[in-house]
């Protein structure tokens, strides 16, 4: 399985690369990077899908060029240089609120209330309710929430509304804060995980047992495994038989609730590196452009769910 793990490696090697220039450059475009590590922009493309999917890099909502932009955690200040591509009334709205820090959203006008909305990299909502009714604070991205909410608070000082009746609904923070959040709650919980013997020990069994699962799978076929890899999605190469005889596939499982574009083309890149077809297996559903995909790579790619 020499040229499994040499092409495994030489994925994660692309992958280290990826990770080296978007630290040095800061946040990138894909055809940028592309350039960079000499592959072509569909395989750059399903790295920066994968790494994304594995939480090592993060993407904008701000598009260049219909392109959004890739970049690591601790580099959201740097998208603002990008800014200038913004059509002209996202511009104002980011300018008013780099400005003010907090803005009441009733008191700017409609376009710019629509403009903060398209504008999810540097503009965050906070709800506030007060008594029965409800008010809507936008604050920049820089700007924390708890320094955000101190802000609002002084504000209703002034109006000589006591604080402890304000109710600050976190609940409804934007979807992209709240995603934000939750990976950073994640990585943490993880990084305390990989301290406890016992998370250890059951995160192992739970790859082993879905390699089993693969394994009793093909069994089941009557596939029969030839080769096997350390890798944790290739599995090793299997012999199938066939109207031909026997044929060989490079087997690739992936434990994925949903299955995309980049995940098959992953897949396909390894097989072709292997010189051998694909065998894939997975516990998730494709996505339209997977199914559709899958459909142009022809006999090179087999698709299962176990």
């Amino acid at each position: 399985m020499e040229k499994g793990k040499n092409s495994y490696n030489n994925l994660k090697e692309k992958k280290q690369k990826i990770l080296d220039i978007i630290k040095t450059k800061g946040p990138s475009l894909p055809a940028v990077i592309s350039r960079e590590i000499s592959v072509s922009l569909l395989l750059t493309s399903a790295l920066l899908s994968d790494m994304r999917a594995e939480k090592s890099i993060r993407l904008s909502r701000l598009k260049i060029g219909g392109s959004p932009l890739y970049y690591i955690q601790g580099q959201e200040v740097q998208l603002e240089n990008f800014v200038k591509h913004l059509p002209h009334k996202e511009r104002e709205a980011f300018d008013l609120l780099k400005k003010k820090e907090i803005i009441d959203e009733t008191k700017v006008e409609p376009a710019h209330r629509v403009a903060f909305n398209n504008i999810k990299d540097f503009a965050f909502p906070l709800h506030v309710k007060h008594e029965d009714s409800e008010k809507i604070f936008w604050r920049f991205h820089s700007i924390s929430q708890e320094d955000a909410f101190k802000k609002i608070s002084e504000l209703f000082t002034k109006k000589k509304i006591k604080l402890d009746k304000l109710q600050f609904k976190l609940k409804e923070e934007k979807k992209g804060e709240q995603k934000e959040q939750k990976e950073q709650k994640e990585q943490k919980e993880k990084k305390e995980e990989k301290q406890k013997p016992k998370s250890v020990r059951k995160r192992a069994r739970s790859k082993e047992d879905f390699r089993n699962k693969v394994l009793s799978w093909i069994g089941a076929k009557g596939i029969d495994l030839v080769e096997e890899s350390e890798d944790d999605n290739v599995i090793g190469v299997v012999s199938a038989k066939s109207t031909l005889g026997k044929l060989n596939f490079l087997l690739i499982a992936k434990r994925k609730k949903t299955i995309n574009e980049a995940d098959l083309s992953l897949a396909y890149q390894k097989g072709q590196q292997n010189k051998m077809p694909v065998l894939f297996l997975t516990t998730g559903k494709m996505t339209k452009k997977a199914q559709s995909y899958i459909k142009s790579l022809g006999k090179f790619i087999i698709v299962n769910s176990i």
